[in-house]
């Protein structure tokens, strides 16, 4: 079983695991350094009294607010840091993630203080922009004041990946998750996964996923803390 510290980042998906996750596990999760919804992870009804530092929606302007029920008012109210997808600004938010991948020379990871590898998850995404540093100070304008960032350790949850299961923990969405619509789909996630997490080892970042029962054979696991 892992411990959970203030070095790390925990990113919370919105796999249907979440609603079996007993309390003490959000009691050890509250110590992390920070924690982070993606996407419907935040309208998740096993979510309602995390307090997240960081909430992340790289597919809110692609409607996820009409597949998530209450998205929209949770995002709007939340006193966590925003993340969007630079080029989605009609959805407000504190910062926006530059996505990048193959297309742009990036193969698993970027090192720009802007951007997050983009290899089928807005997960993806969020932790490699978590783990690099701010070389400026963000606007203050909103108000709110910037959480850590630079982690050296991340863990996941809700990151079911199941094949063919693309469901949701309740509250978090109806629809089907993109990894789940068909194998090929599937097999491209996983390996977007696989050199996430390589090109993380290669810069001395752990990365490991405790959500029980996940399919997602790519990335170090661990048991969940209890």
């Amino acid at each position: 079983m892992i411990n959970i510290g203030r070095d790390f980042a925990v990113i919370v998906c919105a796999g249907p695991s979440l609603d079996a996750l007993p309390p003490r596990t959000w009691e050890r999760i509250a110590g992390a350094g920070a924690v982070v919804s993606v996407n419907g992870a935040l309208a998740a009804e096993a979510c309602a009294e995390v307090r997240f530092t960081y909430v992340s929606a790289m597919d809110a302007s692609s409607g996820l607010g009409s597949r998530v029920p209450r998205f929209d008012e949770l995002w709007a109210a939340t006193p966590a840091w925003r993340l969007g997808l630079l080029g989605g600004e009609t959805v407000p938010a504190e910062t926006y993630i530059r996505e990048v991948d193959e297309r742009d020379g990036v193969d698993g990871w970027s090192d720009d203080d802007d951007a997050g590898y983009a290899g089928g998850s807005s997960a993806m995404v969020t932790a490699n922009w978590l783990c690099n540093r701010w070389r400026k100070r963000p606007d203050p304008v909103c108000g709110k004041a910037a959480p850590p960032r630079g982690f050296r350790r991340l863990a996941f949850l809700g990151l079911d990946m199941r094949p063919g299961e693309g469901g949701h923990a309740r509250g978090a969405g109806l629809h089907t998750s993109g990894f789940a619509l068909s194998d090929e789909r599937f097999a491209r996630v996983s390996r977007g996964w696989e050199k996430v997490c390589r090109q993380a080892a290669r810069r001395a970042i752990e990365v490991v996923n405790l959500t029980p029962g996940t399919g997602l054979r790519t990335m170090p696991r661990a048991e969940v803390p209890r």
